[in-house]
């Protein structure tokens, strides 16, 4: 690679740089070469942890969005499908985030006391 080629962008781990406003952080499978079954039970396992139960689970293998998925579902069939996301479930059970901002209270007003015959007489 010649570093003067402007066809070339350097390569910066992602925890070493900020998020783009345009970068959708989702996760999207791709096909690769390997053990379908191994896929399966990673990217079931992602989402779980990402806070997705069942139901969700099993309406990804439909959308069109996930390509992969559908490949996976025409491999395996619907049945084993939805064998191994109620079993990663049952197994697993789902990661739920639950939000709280806790507002700082108000610094109380500092009130002076005096201590008796601190004043004089």
């Amino acid at each position: 690679m010649n570093p003067n080629d402007d066809r070339w962008v350097s390569k910066v781990h992602p925890l070493s740089r900020d998020a783009e406003p345009e970068d959708p952080l989702e996760l999207v499978p791709q096909t690769v070469a390997g053990d379908p079954a191994q896929m399966l039970e990673c990217i079931l396992q992602e989402f779980a942890w990402m806070g997705w139960d069942a139901q969700q689970l099993l309406g990804l293998f439909s959308n069109p969005g996930y390509p992969l998925l559908c490949e996976l579902r025409a491999f395996f069939g619907e049945e084993e499908i939805r064998r191994q996301v109620e079993s990663l479930v049952s197994r697993w059970g789902v990661l739920k985030f639950r939000e709280q901002i806790v507002e700082p209270e108000q610094e109380p007003d500092v009130v002076q006391i005096t201590p008796l015959g601190a004043n004089g007489p």
